[in-house]
């Protein structure tokens, strides 16, 4: 697929994860193909967008979405049936063995598949006006510890997003729940309050220069075997 490309990812993530990152070509002709493979849902949900470039970025992003998982259950992208929880994630009831998320940013997104756990991906500009913002983000931990300012405060919100996505949770009122603390190795360690949540494991994901883009796993034993593309 033209614009998409899969991830080298961290070596310390487990295998049966990979990530695609996709550059939108809002003047592309390649739109009207794309539109093709929507449901009448997604149709309809392109169509609510007022502006042409969120229209377009939702448009590409699901078909090329849906190319990748059909290339996985080996089926025509078409006919999959993708539904959403309660909190808006997007996932496939026949296919219970392979999870998916998605993020977008001006003029990228980020597809994310998994049949290691629950996943959740996000990317965002790095120019992004981040005032005000650290008292409705920041843990206590956080910010007894000051690991986390303006500087940084971008890195530390793609990786809360990515983990809140992974637990399939709304995102606004749990980002003060999670602590993020940063290893060595472009991981983080996660800890968060809310008993009924999984473990989460979150790491630094490369992306386009200015943009800085996290990926989160629920918790389960981990490989460290050498990586291999989730699709050949």
């Amino acid at each position: 697929m033209k614009h998409l490309k899969c991830l080298q990812l961290p070596e310390t993530m487990p295998i049966g994860v990979d990530v695609w990152l996709l550059e939108f070509d809002f003047d592309s002709k390649q739109l009207a193909v794309d539109w093709a493979l929507l449901s009448a849902e997604e149709k309809a949900r392109a169509l609510r967008f007022r502006q042409l470039r969120d229209r377009v970025r939702f448009i590409a992003t699901r078909a090329a979405l849906r190319r990748l998982l059909a290339e996985c259950v080996m089926a025509p992208p078409q006919t999959l049936r993708i539904v959403t929880n309660s909190f808006g994630k997007p996932y496939l009831p026949a296919h219970s063995g392979i999870e998916f998320n998605v993020s977008h940013a001006d003029n990228f997104a980020l597809i994310a598949l998994s049949t290691h756990g629950e996943v959740g991906v996000d990317i965002e500009q790095c120019h992004r006006d981040v005032a005000n913002l650290e008292a409705h983000v920041l843990s206590s931990v956080e910010r007894a510890w000051r690991i986390w300012s303006s500087k940084n405060f971008i890195e530390l919100w793609v990786v809360k997003e990515s983990v809140l996505k992974a637990l399939g949770c709304g995102i606004s009122e749990y980002l003060p729940a999670i602590t993020v603390l940063p290893n060595h190795d472009g991981s983080y360690r996660i800890t968060h309050d809310q008993t009924e949540w999984a473990e989460v494991n979150a790491w630094s994901i490369s992306a386009p220069i200015h943009y800085a883009a996290a990926l989160a796993l629920t918790h389960k034993s981990q490989s460290l075997a050498k990586r291999q593309p989730f699709l050949s």
